[in-house]
Parts: C-alpha cells; sequence; structure tokens
C-alpha cells in the first residue's frame, strides 16, 4: 500500500521527462527561401539578331485593292407572290427599266376591274343627282317668282329649299364616293406593278436569288444588278515623307497575280478620318484605261516608296514561323529591349521573296530577334548575340 504512491510519482516523473527530451529535438527548417529563388532564377533565352536600318533604296510598295463600281442595287420584293415569269440570268446585261421577273397578280387584277365598276356606278349616280339638283333648282326659282305674285306660300317655298340642299348633299357624298373609288383603283395598278420586276439601272445581273415558279414574300433578295462603268479602286495607304498622294495623282494597276501594269488610277478623294487600327489613309481612285476588269477583281495598287528612310527591309524570319505576311497588312515583331523580350506591332508595305519591307512600327537600332521561338513571349529574359 505504501509503495503504490510512490510508484505513481516516479511514472508521473519520467512521462514528463520524455515530453521534454521531446520537445527539444529541432525541426528541419524549409528552405522556402531557396525555393522562390530558384523559381526566379530561370534562364535568359538565347536569341539571334539583327540591327533595324533604314532603307534609302527606291522602288514601289504593292497595296492590295478590289476593283468596284460606286453604284449596285438590290431588288427586292415589293410584295407577296409567286414568280410565274424570270427572264434574266446572273451576268446577263441590263438597261434601267428592262423586265427581270414577274410575279402573279390575277388577285389584284380582278380587284381593279371591282374597283373601276365602282368608280362607273358612282359616276352614273353622280349625273342622277346632278340632274336632280338642277330640277329642284328650277322648281325652288319658279315658287319663288310665284311668292313674288302672291300666288306661291312661304311654306312651299322652304320645302322647296330644303329638297335642293337635301339633293346638294347627296351628290356630293356621290363625288367623295367617286374619289374613294379612283383611289382604290390606283392603289389596286400599284400593287399590280408591285409584280412587275425591272431593273433599277443599267449594269450586269451578279445575282440572281430565286427560281421560276418560287414563292416570295415582300423584302426577299430577288437580284443584285450593279454597273459596270466607271470602275474606281479604293486601297489605304501611310502618308510617309516622299511621297504625296493629292487628288488627281496617278497610280499604276497590276492583276493580283503578276506585277505588269494594266491601267491607271487617278485619286479622286482621300477618306475624311484615318483609320486609328492601322495608322492610314483611305484613298477612293478612278479606273482609267484597262481592258479585262470587272467589279470584284483583285489588283495591287503601284505606290512609289519613300526614299526619306522611314522604311526598313528585314528578314522573312524575323517574323514567327506562323505569321500570316500579306502587302498591306500588320504584323508583329519581336525585339530586345534592356535584355527583355517586348512585341512591335508594325505595318507591311510590301513582301518580296525573302525579305519584308516595313514602313512603320520601327526605330533604326531596334534589335530585332531572329527566328523567335515559338513559346517566347513579352516580358521574358532574353540573351542577344547578333547574327
Amino acid at each position: 500500500m505504501n509503495n503504490t504512491p510512490k510508484f505513481k510519482m516516479f511514472a508521473m516523473i519520467g512521462m514528463v521527462c520524455l515530453l521534454l527530451s521531446c520537445s527539444s529535438v529541432e525541426k528541419p527548417a524549409r528552405p522556402d527561401g531557396a525555393v522562390s529563388a530558384a523559381a526566379a532564377a530561370r534562364p535568359a533565352i538565347a536569341v539571334s539578331v539583327e540591327e533595324a536600318k533604314p532603307s534609302a533604296e527606291a522602288g514601289e510598295d504593292l497595296l492590295p485593292a478590289v476593283i468596284s463600281v460606286e453604284n449596285s442595287a438590290m431588288v427586292l420584293a415589293q410584295r407577296d407572290g409567286i414568280l410565274t415569269e424570270v427572264r434574266v440570268q446572273e451576268g446577263s446585261r441590263v438597261a434601267r427599266g428592262d423586265l427581270l421577273a414577274q410575279m402573279s397578280a390575277d388577285d389584284q387584277r380582278s380587284q381593279l376591274r371591282q374597283a373601276e365598276l365602282e368608280v362607273s356606278r358612282s359616276l352614273l349616280e353622280e349625273k342622277q343627282l346632278e340632274a336632280l339638283v338642277k330640277v329642284n333648282k328650277n322648281e325652288l326659282d319658279q315658287e319663288m317668282a310665284l311668292a313674288d305674285d302672291g300666288l306661291s306660300s312661304k311654306r312651299q317655298i322652304d320645302r322647296a329649299r330644303f329638297k335642293l340642299e337635301a339633293n346638294q348633299e347627296e351628290l356630293e357624298r356621290a363625288r367623295l364616293s367617286t374619289q374613294t373609288n379612283r383611289a382604290r383603283v390606283d392603289s389596286v395598278k400599284i400593287e399590280i406593278e408591285k409584280a412587275t420586276l425591272r431593273a433599277p439601272l443599267t449594269g450586269i445581273v451578279i445575282h440572281r436569288f430565286v427560281k421560276l415558279g418560287a414563292g416570295v414574300v415582300k423584302n426577299d433578295k430577288l437580284f443584285e444588278v450593279s454597273q459596270l462603268s466607271p470602275l474606281q479602286v479604293r486601297f489605304q495607304a501611310q502618308q510617309a515623307a516622299g511621297r504625296s498622294l493629292n487628288p488627281g495623282r496617278s497610280l499604276g494597276l497590276s492583276a493580283a497575280d503578276n506585277d505588269r501594269v494594266i491601267a491607271q488610277a487617278r485619286i479622286r478623294r482621300l477618306d475624311p478620318v484615318a483609320d486609328a487600327a492601322s495608322n492610314t489613309i483611305g484613298y477612293w481612285a478612278d479606273v482609267i484605261g484597262g481592258s479585262g476588269l470587272i467589279p470584284g477583281m483583285a489588283v495591287n495598287v503601284h505606290l512609289p516608296r519613300a526614299t526619306s528612310g522611314n522604311t526598313f527591309r528585314i528578314s522573312r524570319n524575323s517574323f514567327p514561323a506562323t505569321a500570316d505576311l500579306r502587302n498591306g497588312a500588320a504584323g508583329t515583331l519581336f525585339v530586345v529591349d534592356a535584355d527583355k523580350c517586348a512585341a512591335r506591332t508594325v505595318w507591311i508595305t510590301s513582301v518580296e521573296g525573302g525579305s519584308v519591307v516595313i514602313g512603320s512600327g520601327l526605330s533604326a537600332g531596334d534589335r530585332i530577334i531572329l527566328s523567335p521561338p515559338a513559346d517566347l513571349k513579352a516580358g521574358d529574359a532574353v540573351t542577344a548575340r547578333k547574327n
């Protein structure tokens, strides 16, 4: 009995010592600083660069454009109906007012006959009432003459005047009815005229959207007619020192697949507002001369290149491999800026074999990254080595 309390006390002292010894064991510290430093210290990407140097060479930039005409018109259905006749096909030449197609109008013709009969009936009723009014007026005059001789009373005069005024009102009502019926005739004639589809201008049918026997509803597209002349071309170009693109200036035109000049385009006007996205101005020019040119044809406008050093001729592989390089388009280049990669949006004036002429977006001395890796992005650390 006396040993039991002592045993419990020694057991408790042993447990406390054990806990103290466990807590005094040092835990290994987490290398958080080392991990973050390793993450931040990514190796710089080694890239080849070339220095952008202004090009003083003369030449021409080819700007893509499309031949068009000033006027074209869409022929819409003016009413519901069925096409009973189609006289033109795509490519048919038409003059203004020529018949293009005819819609069914049997119901309207029946309504027209009925409306014309109503007009005839109203006119006949007018004639009858006019004759009756004339008789009533004579009767009133006679009664008034008899009254002057004391042979007619005031009551008889009032009765004759009432009959005259009543028939005059009936005559006016008949005349209004005639006008209403004539308006109805005009309305039905207009509906019949809507069934006849005519060319709104002289030109060529470039689209036919319907077939013979097709049912159409109001405002359906039926035909598109375009002028054949005068031809015009619209293009976008940058204003650069060393060249003037004022109204009256003539430029060469060539087919999209050939650089040989086949026509001239004389600038007629400029767009009043510049395109902020591409930093260009739109030009409208009249096509002069040339043969075989038709609306919708793709052409190149030959624009004399500036010689004041504002353009840069660079290697084609300065652009990413997936870049779509086209005349007059915008592209993206990567340059080295203080050991970092930076993106530049540039304007491509022309693509000539293995070189690309840049009109804007670069500055003299920019270090352009050649054959940029697919995963390269702005802000990446780079190490430049001259090509």
